[in-house]
């Protein structure tokens, strides 16, 4: 009884392949970690500008702190789905 899966129209084995180089680029795309080092994220990501501007308002969605100096006055935050980040600047 531990016949193989057969594909019905063609008849043949259904088996999984080996893994290619796409779909480990693609496998670590879709489910790897987002990049959180700051250099990364400047480099490829769109600013959209600084929170504490009056010309600037808090963006609405899934937002996440990356980046925050010791004292806590400067914060960079970033969004992995728009692929963009901004300044957070407490005096």
């Amino acid at each position: 009884m531990s016949k193989t899966a057969t594909n019905d129209i063609t008849g043949d084995t259904i088996k999984t392949g080996a893994s290619t180089e796409a779909y480990r680029k693609g496998y670590d795309r879709i489910f790897g970690k987002p990049p959180t080092d700051s250099n990364i994220i400047k480099k490829n990501y769109e600013c959209i500008g600084s929170a504490n501007s009056s010309a600037f308002s808090r963006p609405i969605g899934n937002w996440v702190r990356f980046n925050m100096n010791s004292r806590g006055t400067y914060e960079l935050w970033c969004n992995h789905e728009t692929r963009q980040y901004y300044n957070n600047y407490c005096d």
